[in-house]
């Protein structure tokens, strides 16, 4: 089994340790750096706030496609987990950890991305045992977003309903610790959650932004959902040093 690291090569030591024996390895310093591998780790201590970036370079690569992606930390609050979880990963692995364990957890994500992609091909009886129980927004990766909003836009051409684009921009004054970062981009993507409507969709995208798609709205219900947006969150949020933002445009269909 290969392994494809993004890390600092001051690490090497500590890889060669906790998996040579068991892994083939290459270390990189970006995703340019991997070749073929059937785990791809992502360290964030060496990526910093940087990490969202990194895990969507990765994505845009064909061969990478099947590869399950882990985020390595030794942030191990719920919060951080579920905004690594939200960029796109597929599961993260939290330091320290032992050098049996860890072999053990990546054997094992390797294999149920392996399993997912040859064994629970999508059928009819799988369909219809789909029950979306949510209330509220459907909230989905990064690296989905994309190919649901082209489905979305064919349902919008069809129906001649509208829908409007929101972009939720994060940016703060003065330096941030990479957790202080999470932290605040948690309390906007909880606030962005209550604040949409069944039907609507979000993605965490990055380090700094949340992507929305509004369906049935104009531009006015539009603002009328950024400022419910802005204002949860400055309710929520007592850094006044973080400035949230947001670009708002009409979503059009091609006829």
């Amino acid at each position: 089994m290969i392994a494809g690291i993004i890390d600092s090569t001051n690490k090497a030591g500590f890889w060669e340790k906790t998996i040579g024996e068991e892994f083939e390895y290459t270390i990189a310093s970006d995703v340019n750096g991997l070749k073929k591998c059937d785990i791809i780790l992502v360290s964030e201590e060496y990526c910093g706030g940087a990490i969202g970036t990194v895990i969507a370079d990765i994505q845009t690569y064909e061969r990478f496609r099947d590869v399950p992606v882990a985020a390595v930390t030794s942030e191990c609050s719920c919060e951080n987990q579920e905004i690594l979880l939200g960029m796109g990963f597929d599961d993260v692995v939290r330091l320290p950890i032992s050098g049996q364990l860890l072999i053990r957890r990546l054997r094992g994500i390797a294999a149920v991305s392996l399993r997912e992609s040859s064994e629970h091909m999508m059928n009819i009886d799988n369909i219809m045992e789909i029950n979306d129980g949510d209330s509220g927004a459907y909230c989905v990766r990064s690296v989905d977003f994309t190919n649901i909003f082209r489905f979305v836009l064919r349902v919008l051409e069809r129906t001649q309903k509208n829908a409007q684009m929101l972009v939720m921009k994060l940016d703060h004054i003065g330096d941030k610790t990479p957790a202080e970062n999470r932290q605040t981009m948690s309390i906007l993507a909880e606030s962005v959650r209550k604040c949409l409507r069944r039907g609507d969709m979000s993605s965490v995208c990055g380090d700094d932004r949340v992507v929305i798609l509004l369906i049935g709205a104009d531009d006015e219900g539009g603002h009328l959902v950024a400022s419910r947006i802005v204002s949860s969150f400055y309710s929520k949020c007592a850094d006044d040093s973080y400035e949230l933002s947001y670009d708002i445009r009409e979503v059009r269909t091609t006829t």
